[in-house]
């Protein structure tokens, strides 16, 4: 498999490992800061053609595969452009920020035939596998909290961090996106939220939220809730809690407890920041195969939109209860 990364930032390197593991080979590389190429090119030990400009890597490259690791707001139309291109595309995560672009996207994957992944990799966890399991199809009730600590330098660290227009938002569409992914992915998709959202200790640095709270809701009477926070004292373990199939199920990283019984799943030392799990190798390796093999992937656009919807409504709450889709 021949792959093309494009934005070379602190999660290309990750993706580079992945893709070596799943028996690919990086093709061309894309970024426009030459420095971050740099950095990128010695610690992925890549020297791959490197391209400024993504729409010249796709008139000029081979590649089979275009991983996209870029800021938010320039995922849907890299996604575009790649799928039109004619090369399968793997994203990291939000599929996109703005409502109207997943009609677009969902389209331009339809009308391609090409696949289109979210890396939503923390499903591929031990413990969320488990906790997923044993949980069975419908749930009752669910809980799932992030509380970690992100101060000025991580906003200044990239000049599209903590804006609405470039971010999306603030810990859900970043931070806490991948945890209420899981419990979507247990639970399914509720039809309604009620949420509020504030900025509790970055006021004039940064626009967006640092903190989140939401109660999602079923037509069948099930719900679950939701909290999120970067103004932590500190990074605390990410948690998920379940009941259903008889069972209150609680589910951390590395850790499962099924009805008191504590049970270690770590499966290995992350390839990235531990906050990132460990998953990244297995998602792509999967959706490798899912090419070769020619057969569906499970986190697609429209599995990879449900998330985004999530949030997107959650911004819209602010404190009413209101549907997950605009049109809903």
């Amino acid at each position: 498999m021949k792959a093309a990364i494009i934005g070379l930032g602190a999660i290309a390197p990750v993706h580079a490992q992945a893709i070596r593991r799943a028996g690919g080979h990086i093709v061309a590389v894309c970024d426009i800061d030459k420095d971050q190429a740099a950095r990128f090119r010695e610690r992925a030990a890549c020297d791959a053609p490197l391209f400024p400009d993504y729409r010249a890597l796709l008139s000029s490259t081979d590649a089979d595969v275009v991983h996209i690791c870029t800021p938010h707001y320039l995922h849907a139309e890299m996604i575009l452009a790649a799928l039109q291109s004619g090369r399968h595309v793997l994203c990291e995560k939000p599929l996109c920020i703005r409502e109207q672009d997943i009609p677009r996207i969902l389209h331009a994957e339809k009308e391609s035939g090409k696949k289109l992944g979210v890396c939503l990799q923390n499903r591929y966890a031990a413990s969320n596998l488990a906790a997923r399991a044993l949980a069975g199809d419908s749930p009752r009730a669910a809980f799932g909290s992030v509380v970690w600590e992100r101060g000025v330098a991580y906003y200044r660290s990239g000049p599209w961090r903590g804006r609405w227009e470039t971010e999306g938002g603030g810990v859900m569409i970043n931070q806490a996106l991948h945890t209420l992914d899981l419990l979507l992915w247990i639970m399914g998709m509720p039809d309604t939220v009620i949420a509020s959202t504030e900025n509790r200790h970055l006021n004039g640095e940064i626009e967006v939220e640092d903190t989140a709270s939401a109660l999602f809701r079923f037509r069948d009477g099930r719900s679950f809730n939701f909290f999120a926070t970067t103004a932590g004292g500190a990074d605390m373990p990410v948690q998920i809690t379940v009941c259903g199939n008889g069972h209150t199920i609680t589910a951390t990283p590395d850790t499962l407890t099924c009805d008191g019984n504590v049970q270690h799943t770590a499966a290995g030392k992350p390839i990235g920041k531990t906050v990132w799990g460990d998953g990244h190798a297995d998602l792509v390796a999967d959706f490798y195969d899912a090419i070769r093999s020619a057969r569906p992937f499970a986190i697609d656009g429209a599995e990879a939109a449900k998330v985004v919807r999530a949030i997107l409504a959650m911004y819209r709450s602010a404190g009413r209860e209101v549907p997950l889709s605009e049109g809903g």
